[in-house]
């Protein structure tokens, strides 16, 4: 039987098929932020008559002082980083990201890649660069040692980790049922919908961050092997097998598998 992330089964249609979907009535949007940047001028001095000697001489100016600038912005955190804008449809083309790196905590390696739609808005680098640190963190599936995680760009793997727009996902999870609006995990792949990542859900709150990595961390979870679980003591952090992108039971938003 496949693994769903979030989803009931209905069959879709066929990948090279896709049709518009009406607005998620759920989704948050969010806007991207435009930090301005102020520019200073420097006026031009002329040269003022000499004083008479019964008055005192001005005071003398330091010409070659630069003009204060406007302190920087913060840099965007990793994991909200490539906040753009919603897609209904998409190439259906997946193309792999290039880059990998050293496994990360202890035990048995899982090896998996990262592939991202091609034409989606945004920067896959930085999707990318967001599962290797969810997946690297200790509160993640290898935080108990039990295994470690390793990204490479080619040969075998455990899984793989996709981002891909609503129609292109309710292709992939077939015959899954996402409607084009939730994730799955099919096929070895956990599979983010687009409008997931940047948007999350309404009763997140506008925590984006966390939602990311609960989506992260919950269809990895299914790859491997874990099924749903329920919110099991109000007020808690929810477990992040249970489908919370439908509903929190009570307990509260939680992304990690290790929160404490």
């Amino acid at each position: 039987m496949p693994t769903i992330g979030t989803d009931t089964t209905r069959r879709r249609r066929p990948l090279h098929r896709r049709r518009r979907r009406p607005p998620v009535g759920l989704l948050v949007g969010l806007s991207l932020v435009t930090v301005g940047c102020a520019v200073l001028a420097t006026g031009v001095l002329t040269p003022q008559p000499r004083p008479e000697a019964a008055q005192p001489a001005p005071p003398s100016l330091d010409l070659q002082r630069a003009p204060e600038s406007s302190p920087s912005p913060s840099p965007t955190p990793l994991l909200l980083r490539s906040v753009v804008e919603e897609v209904t449809d998409g190439s259906g083309d997946l193309e792999v990201v290039p880059g990998g790196g050293e496994p990360s905590g202890e035990g048995p390696v899982k090896r998996y890649l990262v592939e991202v739609e091609a034409g989606l808005p945004g920067s896959a680098e930085d999707f990318a660069a967001a599962v290797d640190a969810i997946l690297a963190d200790p509160r993640g599936w290898g935080g108990d040692g039990d295994m470690s995680f390793q990204r490479v760009d080619e040969g075998d793997v455990d899984f793989r980790v996709t981002l891909a727009a609503p129609d292109t996902v309710d292709a992939l999870c077939a015959p899954l049922q996402t409607n084009g609006e939730v994730s799955c995990t099919q096929g070895g792949r956990a599979i983010i919908n687009q409008n997931r990542w940047v948007s999350g859900v309404g009763h997140f709150e506008g925590d984006l961050e966390t939602y990311r990595v609960y989506v992260v961390n919950h269809e990895v979870g299914h790859a491997l092997g874990h099924g749903h679980v329920f919110c099991t003591e109000p007020g808690a952090p929810a477990p992040v097998m249970q489908q919370q992108t439908f509903g929190l039971q009570g307990c509260e938003r939680n992304g990690w598998v290790h929160p404490d």
